[in-house]
């Protein structure tokens, strides 16, 4: 069982923006049990009739520049840590 919580995709909101019609946010990812990491960016827009243009781009964190591989891994460092601190201890 402690391997079951262990191995569930952990996602963290890292960035919303939303003006108007428009919104873009991005995911950051992690599966625990394979190791991989990645970036979801999330392009929304409303029509003013009601329909939705939803565009969705996955990124691997190992496919980043450097800097920003960087900067999105310790976020996800200190997200998981917090993630597995709010967990009950058994």
């Amino acid at each position: 069982m402690n391997a079951a919580l262990h191995g569930a995709v952990k996602s963290f909101e890292v960035y919303r923006r939303d003006k108007g019609r428009t919104g873009y946010s991005r995911l950051l990812s992690h599966d625990p049990g394979t190791g991989r990491s990645w970036l979801t960016e999330i392009h929304e827009k409303a029509g003013a009739n009601g329909d939705v243009l939803r565009v969705e781009t996955t990124t691997d964190l190992d496919e980043l520049d450097p800097d920003e591989r960087a900067l999105y891994e310790l976020r996800l460092s200190k997200e998981l840590a917090a993630a597995r601190a709010a967990m009950p201890l058994v």
